[in-house]
């Protein structure tokens, strides 16, 4: 299914800061980049762009979309002024015959919502809008607002300027080759809005609802909306699978440091090495160390370690960097630079007190932390589906086990630490086994 996507209007609420209004840059993509490559996760590859004010600059940014991975065709809108009725009419020859998404330049939304548009099967010359039925959201200007009013399943009022209205137009849609037909009849009474043509739509009874309540869009339409939307997007990075200390303590600085490296050409893999790097560098404080300072320097960058371990997801889920040997990579290096810092905190404790106690601790510690993570992929999966599981239960992770390493090295009780791993690691580790258990008995899975 291909996708059209108005960029063809001026963006005057946007315009002393950037212009053409899709080419404003959030976080280091530009809103209508960050639309191709929302729809480009949802499977659509191809798009019919129109464009009009400084189209060429529009152009020159997006090329072919060889560098996002997807086809693309440009129609000028030389009536651009009009409005946007007019620019969806414009990709009538290229669309006739087909359905297909049709997407607004400055809305930003997330894929999940394409996924549903795509699953539904349109009958006749029927077209589907994604509404939203939150009148008061805090992303939403309503006096500018396209809106709606909804009769079982239809729309039966659409626009700007209506009084009686119970949802909002979300710029997403699901369109037949009908549209184009209800837009030639506005152009001709000289009404030249998207919203003038899907009045007659809806006069029609063509005019179907997808409810999105509750899924995330915004309207980037001034700079209120475009702080909004940057928030949103941050606020996005977190994940259910977070630990106590990734949710309440990494986050708080990881978000942050992506939200100003993501403006910069760094790439998640860069900071997946950083992250070990800055680990081996605590393992060696640890393995050398011989005074209280040089234990804390390596408790310091051992969580300074785990708060940058978060921020090349963080990257690449904002840049839509995500790559499958990305993924591999951090994985692998988180392990080697857990069992340096092990290695390195075991050696430590033996040379201040020659306790071949030490060493035992050290290897159950060791290997309790690897069975922690060599059981958090199917643990976590689980984690996700149950509600019960991620209400209820302390996530024991990479997380909390390196602020423990930072906390032991303030307290300068590098043993206990040792101690600690080797205990919780490993009741940790037999507590996910009977959690998976439970898990698959009750699916009637051996």
């Amino acid at each position: 299914m291909k996708a059209l996507i108005i960029a063809a209007g001026r963006g005057i609420r946007l315009q002393h800061n950037f212009s053409p209004k899709p080419l404003t840059p959030i976080f280091g993509l530009t809103l209508i980049e960050r639309i191709l490559l929302t729809s480009k996760l949802a499977g659509i590859d191809e798009f019919v762009v129109i464009v009009g004010y400084k189209s060429h600059k529009i152009i020159k940014k997006l090329g072919g979309g060889e560098k996002y991975g997807v086809k693309i065709k440009y129609v000028t809108n030389t009536e651009w002024e009009k409005g946007n009725g007019i620019s969806v009419l414009k990709g009538r020859e290229y669309l006739k015959n087909e359905n297909f998404i049709l997407l607004m330049s400055d809305h930003l939304f997330n894929e999940s919502i394409l996924k549903k548009l795509k699953e539904i099967e349109l009958k006749d010359n029927d077209c589907v809008l994604c509404i939203d039925r939150n009148l008061n959201g805090k992303n939403l200007d309503i006096s500018d607002a396209t809106k709606a009013w909804v009769e079982n399943g239809s729309i039966k009022k659409i626009g700007k300027d209506i009084d009686n209205y119970n949802v909002i137009d979300t710029g997403i849609f699901l369109c037949s080759p009908e549209i184009f037909d209800a837009l030639e009849e506005s152009v001709s009474r000289r009404e030249y809005s998207l919203s003038a043509g899907n009045q007659i739509l809806s006069d029609n009874g063509n005019l179907k609802i997808l409810d999105i309540t509750g899924n995330f869009w915004v309207d980037v339409d001034d700079d209120v909306s475009l702080k909004s939307a940057k928030k949103i997007l941050i606020k996005d990075l977190t994940k259910l699978t977070d630990g106590p200390i990734s949710k309440f303590l990494n986050r708080f600085f990881s978000t942050r440091i992506s939200s100003k490296l993501a403006n910069y050409n760094i790439l998640p893999n860069q900071l997946t090495i950083f992250s070990f790097v800055m680990a081996l560098l605590a393992a060696l404080f640890f393995y050398f160390g011989n005074s209280y300072i040089e234990i804390v320097i390596g408790g310091i960058l051992a969580q300074f370690s785990s708060i940058v371990d978060g921020c090349d997801g963080e990257i690449a889920r904002l840049k839509f960097k995500f790559s499958e040997f990305g993924t591999w990579l951090d994985r692998i290096l988180d392990r080697y630079a857990d069992g340096l810092i092990i290695l390195g905190i075991t050696n430590y404790c033996w040379r201040t007190s020659s306790n071949e106690l030490v060493l035992l601790i050290g290897f159950l510690a060791l290997i309790g932390t690897f069975m922690n993570s060599y059981s958090a992929i199917p643990y976590d999966e689980i984690f996700k589906r149950s509600s019960i599981l991620h209400r209820n239960s302390f996530r024991l992770g990479r997380d909390v086990r390196l602020f423990v390493v930072l906390i032991g090295s303030i307290l300068n009780q590098m043993f206990l630490t040792l101690i600690f791993f080797a205990v919780i690691t490993n009741l940790e580790s037999i507590r996910r086994l009977f959690v998976i258990k439970y898990e698959y008995r009750f699916n009637g899975r051996n």
